[in-house]
């Protein structure tokens, strides 16, 4: 994303209602160590944003000192009470006169990935006279980012009018942003989803099982073959994770920290660029570019890996996909090995002898945490 072009945009924060379904004021609910409207302030900071403007309303005084240590600029609408779209018609009013666009996100849509938000700032770039909505598996979400040219329109809208039947009418000037991020669909307006978004904030930089499927049909449409290969791998590492776990607990070592939500993601999304030349590298290479780092890094370690003297998320990745040969469980893995050997010539010889002893390696170590055959593991 090119910085210089974000400083164009602005962003508005509606954070003034009562929050009277969540029976708690949503703005300072905690995600992780900071308040929910630091939370989407930062968001758009790390995109380079820096006109942030957060509408105020119940509970401004406790408010107004957060939004202006964060960096952002605090707006109070007394006419809070009257609903959203007026606390909207008192914040574009206070929208830098230099931005070209703004994002309109309420405070309690706070779990969006940065990488989401760079994807609707360059789609704005090539157009930035549309409406970009982002949406989710063809659902749109939060936030569209509006052309300036309609604040004018959205002033002079009527108190009883709508915001997205105005947006909507704009047919000519709409572009849908399709992105892998369900964020965009999850708010906070109830307890349950409340923790349901702090259990997403967590995992924030690690695609969940939707989102890697949406990433897997958008990178590999009508692949079956491999969309199930990806899928097996998946369930295979989660079941020696488990065991693992289950293994070390009863015999009462150290459990080593396994992050079941990682090992589900880069399982799922190891071979997502299997059709191309070195898709090891290249697979890493675009899981990267989308906003997951860590995901990334065990990508790129699936077909090649040097084993650590312990068992963390790659092992687990990497031998799940040794014992998965297309959509088949195989645990004589050596049978499939010897008859690589046999088809190769000798450079490739010695690379795969290397990945065969790092199999027995991963192999042997759980079994040794987990007390069990690999065989009766997955049986």
């Amino acid at each position: 994303m090119n910085l210089s072009r974000a400083v164009d945009l602005s962003a508005l924060i509606p954070a003034a209602g009562f929050s009277s379904r969540m029976h708690q004021y949503k703005p300072l609910l905690r995600l992780m160590d900071k308040p929910m409207v630091e939370v989407v302030i930062r968001l758009f900071q790390e995109c380079g944003i820096s006109d942030i403007v957060v509408v105020t309303g119940h509970n401004h005084s406790l408010l107004e000192s957060i939004i202006e240590k964060a960096g952002a600029r605090p707006v109070f609408n007394p006419d809070f009470k009257t609903g959203m779209l007026g606390s909207i018609q008192k914040g574009v009013v206070r929208v830098s006169r230099k931005s070209k666009g703004f994002f309109l996100l309420p405070v309690d849509i706070p779990a969006i990935r940065p990488a989401t938000i760079q994807a609707m700032i360059s789609a704005f770039q090539k157009g930035p006279e549309n409406i970009i909505i982002p949406e989710f598996e063809q659902t749109p979400g939060h936030p569209p980012l509006i052309p300036a040219w309609l604040i004018p329109k959205i002033i002079d809208l009527s108190s009883n009018s709508n915001l997205g039947e105005l947006l909507l009418c704009q047919k000519d000037h709409q572009i849908r942003q399709p992105v892998h991020d369900r964020g965009i669909l999850m708010d906070a307006d109830t307890k349950e989803t409340y923790e349901n978004l702090v259990e997403k904030y967590r995992n924030l930089n690690i695609p969940d099982k939707a989102e890697c499927w949406s990433i897997i049909r958008s990178a590999l449409p009508g692949e079956t073959a491999i969309q199930a290969h990806l899928d097996l791998v998946a369930d295979t590492a989660l079941k020696l994770t488990c065991a693992i776990e289950k293994g070390l607990n009863q015999k009462k070592n150290s459990c080593p920290n396994l992050n079941k939500n990682l090992i589900q993601a880069a399982a799922l999304l190891h071979d997502i660029k299997r059709k191309e030349k070195d898709h090891d590298r290249i697979g890493s290479r675009f899981i990267k570019n989308i906003g997951f780092p860590r995901v990334a890094s065990i990508v790129a370690e699936h077909m090649t890996i040097e084993p650590t003297d312990r068992i963390t998320e790659k092992e687990i990745v990497y031998f799940a996909d040794k014992l998965c040969n297309g959509n088949r469980l195989e645990v004589d893995y050596a049978k499939r090995f010897a008859g690589k050997i046999k088809q190769t010539s000798t450079r490739a010889e010695t690379r795969i002898l290397k990945r065969y002893e790092a199999t027995q390696q991963i192999h042997a170590r759980i079994e040794a945490a987990t007390g069990q055959s690999i065989q009766t593991i997955l049986q």
